[in-house]
């Protein structure tokens, strides 16, 4: 599964040097019953980056529109969406005991989405779902290698499962086990490599000849 954000970026949120005052995408008004909404679910996410403006919104849609204009939906907002799943899966999953603080951020962005009220109706085409991908862009620094974790504890559980004959959630895997399959993975591979370049350099070959 390839959820590298930075593949897909999103127009740039935090370029505050031009001041344009927009507010509306396609005809539809931001500062709408939901941007309040929106704005306590950014600062729920405690991220180290400024909650973008509704000038910054309004811009990156247009751009987005620009761009990906024949789309159903910009494929930066497609990819985040796409980690909102997997991380709220991430969330739900008990034999990964995540940490209750990181459960509290995925929770307040699903939250969001789940709801009735957006900043930007989720059947708008192209930037449907922007408001949605934009908290996800604000909490992937705190998540990011924790999902990329994740991602390789469901792996080598179903590896394990394959191996046992079972189902991946009958063998009661967790994360102690996926740390200690992980290292030996790791191993292996280290191990591999020192192979490969031991056979590249190949055996020392005796000099035939001597100069005197």
């Amino acid at each position: 599964m390839n959820l590298d954000l930075a593949a897909l970026p999103l127009p740039s949120l935090y370029d505050g040097t031009a001041v344009r005052r927009r507010h509306h995408v396609d005809g539809w008004d931001l500062n709408n019953g939901a941007l309040r909404r929106f704005q306590r679910a950014a600062e729920s996410l405690r991220s180290d980056r400024p909650i973008p403006s509704v000038d910054t919104i309004a811009s990156a849609a247009r751009e987005l529109t620009r761009q990906f204009g024949r789309a159903r939906r910009a494929p930066g907002i497609a990819l985040r969406r796409r980690c909102l799943r997997a991380l709220e899966g991430m969330a739900d999953e008990r034999a990964w005991g995540l940490d209750g603080d990181l459960r509290a951020r995925i929770a307040s962005i699903a939250a969001y989405a789940a709801g009735t009220e957006h900043l930007i109706p989720l059947e708008m085409p192209v930037v449907g779902g922007l408001d949605d991908a934009l908290l996800v862009e604000l909490a992937w620094p705190s998540l990011r290698f924790e999902l990329d974790d994740y991602l390789s504890f469901r792996r080598l559980r179903i590896e394990e499962a394959a191996r046992r004959g079972a189902h991946a959630h009958e063998i009661g895997y967790d994360r102690g086990q996926w740390l200690q399959a992980r290292f030996a993975e790791l191993a292996a591979i280290a191990r591999a490599r020192a192979h490969a370049r031991e056979a590249y350099a190949g055996p020392a070959t005796p000099c035939l000849f001597r100069v005197h």
